[in-house]
C-alpha cells in the first residue's frame, strides 16, 4: 500500500507541473468558478487496516464559491482494533487465526467551499453527511486452511457478519490546480466517522476512515 501511495504521489506532482504554465493565464474571482463540475478519484486509505478506495464528487456551484455537491466511494478495508479484537476471541476458541475487512461503500451530500487564493491553486473545504453500507468479512483459519465457524459449532453474530446501513459524517480539504482550460487536477484529504448502530448490536462502535484523494475532474 505504501508504494501504490507513492507512484500515485508522483503522477500527481507531474499532472500539477504540466497544469501550472496554463494555469497562469486564468483569473480567479469568484464570478469565475464554474458552475458544474465532475471529479473522479482514487487514492490509499490510511487507519489500522490501509488499503484503497475509488469514488467521485459531483458539485453544483450555489453562490460564489460555494458548492452544494454529492461524493461517494467504495473503500476497500478500514477494518478496526475493535474488529480484530472481537474476531480474535473466536479464533482463540477454534485455535486458529482470524483475518478481517470493514468494507464501505458510501454516498453523501454536502457543502463545499473553494478559497479565493490564487490562478494556480484553488484551495477548499468540504463538509459532507450520507449513508455508509459497510459489509464485515472475518475469515478464519486453522492450520493453515480456511474453516466455516460453524463446523466448530460457532455462530457468528452481525458483529462479525452481514452488512449494516450507517451514517457517515465526512470532512475534509485540498486543493485544485487547473490545466487545459476545463480540467483540474484534485489533491486532498477526507475524514469520515461513521456512526455506531447500537440498536444492532450494543457493544457496537465507529468506524474512522482516512483517505487521501488523487483526482482529475472537468468543469463545465
Amino acid at each position: 500500500m505504501k508504494d501504490f501511495a507513492c507512484v500515485a504521489a508522483v503522477c500527481l506532482v507531474a499532472t500539477l507541473g504540466v497544469g501550472a504554465v496554463p494555469a497562469q493565464a486564468q483569473t480567479t474571482s469568484s464570478g469565475s468558478d464554474p458552475r458544474l463540475y465532475v471529479d473522479v478519484n482514487f487514492g490509499p486509505t490510511l487507519g489500522h487496516k490501509s488499503d484503497k478506495f475509488v469514488g467521485g464528487e459531483v458539485g453544483l456551484r450555489l453562490v460564489g464559491g460555494l458548492y452544494v455537491i454529492i461524493e461517494a466511494s467504495h473503500m476497500g478495508n478500514v477494518a478496526t482494533t475493535d474488529l480484530d479484537d472481537r474476531a480474535t476471541i473466536i479464533a482463540n476458541h477454534i485455535s486458529g487465526t482470524a483475518s478481517t475487512a470493514f468494507k464501505v461503500n458510501h454516498g453523501a451530500a454536502g457543502l463545499r467551499y473553494n478559497i479565493d487564493v490564487s490562478a494556480l491553486v484553488h484551495p477548499y473545504v468540504m463538509g459532507a453527511v450520507g449513508i455508509a453500507q459497510v459489509k464485515t468479512e472475518v475469515e478464519f483459519n486453522v492450520n493453515g486452511t480456511t474453516i466455516d465457524p460453524a463446523s466448530r459449532s460457532v455462530q457468528l453474530g452481525g458483529d462479525l457478519s452481514g452488512s449494516l446501513n450507517k451514517t457517515i459524517v465526512v470532512v475534509g480539504f485540498g486543493v485544485n490546480v487547473p490545466f487545459a482550460t476545463r480540467f483540474f487536477a484534485d489533491l486532498g484529504y477526507r475524514f469520515g466517522q461513521i456512526l455506531a448502530k447500537t440498536d444492532n448490536f450494543e457493544t457496537d462502535k465507529a468506524i474512522p476512515t482516512q483517505r487521501v484523494v488523487l483526482g482529475v475532474g472537468v468543469r463545465f
